[in-house]
């Protein structure tokens, strides 16, 4: 069994490298070993396919983290895994991809796209009912229970709302979230070391060191003329996915 859309081309280049990159219930940025409460697949109004996730800190408060990962591009752009460096002319694999498929091979020791999605019923946030309901979805459950340390971004942008044409623009208010920037083992080797077969977890304390607590990634940028949020369609971008027809599975 395979996920369709999920398979990665042979000339595609991953983006797993090490790299260190560029309030309320907000996490500071910094390393919390998680277990994952919830792990699932879900489409995009535009038909982008993504891994959502709620994590939990181990040992940590009843607060979740959760994050959406776009696995493919939208319909408009026919759900590709990958975008082709304008540069080099290079398949590269979606961060969003590239990250769903570092946490699959921490989580299940798979590749994600021989993952087998279940049809579950879970509680899920209903923006129109502003509650919870039950809500059926493809569950990844190989995923579900299962405990991986997370590297945290605690980042502030700007809070967008829909104008009188129905897009979404950026507003003078501000928003604060959490973001998953890298992901480790348990025992703190990268999916890079692990492969490499290294004697020694470096990485990990090299993104300890560069993001500590008082690390925030801040993209917020004073909008000219621009209006507060008073709008109840401001929503997070992950927030604005529906459901949607989402894939077809094969034998692999």
């Amino acid at each position: 069994m395979s996920i369709k859309g999920l398979e990665i081309d042979t000339d595609v280049e991953t983006t797993n490298e090490d790299t260190l990159g560029g309030g309320g219930f907000i996490r500071d940025s910094g390393l919390y070993p998680m277990s994952v409460d919830v792990a699932y697949l879900d489409k995009s109004t535009g038909g982008a396919l993504s891994l959502n996730l709620h994590l939990r800190v181990i040992d940590g408060d009843n607060r979740l983290v959760k994050e959406t990962l776009y696995l493919t591009s939208g319909d408009t752009k026919g759900n590709k895994n990958f975008y082709i460096n304008k540069k080099t002319g290079k398949k590269i694999l979606l961060p969003g991809r590239s990250m769903g498929e570092q946490i699959a091979r921490i989580l299940t020791d798979q590749p994600m796209a021989q993952l087998t999605p279940e049809t579950k019923t879970i509680k899920l946030y209903d923006f129109d009912l502003k509650a919870e309901k039950p809500t059926e979805v493809a569950s990844l459950t190989e995923m579900v229970g299962q405990e991986i340390l997370v590297g945290l971004h605690k980042c502030v942008t700007n809070k967008a709302v829909k104008n009188g044409q129905g897009k979404y623009v950026d507003t003078n208010d501000k928003r604060e979230f959490n973001e998953i920037h890298k992901v480790f083992y348990p025992n703190g080797f990268s999916v890079t070391e692990r492969n490499a077969e290294a004697e020694e977890a470096v990485f990990v304390n090299t993104w300890r060191e560069k993001f500590d607590a008082e690390y925030v990634n801040n993209t917020f940028k004073p909008v000219e003329g621009g209006a507060a949020a008073a709008s109840p369609d401001a929503l997070p971008a992950a927030e604005v996915a529906a459901t949607g027809a989402l894939f077809n599975s094969d034998s692999a």
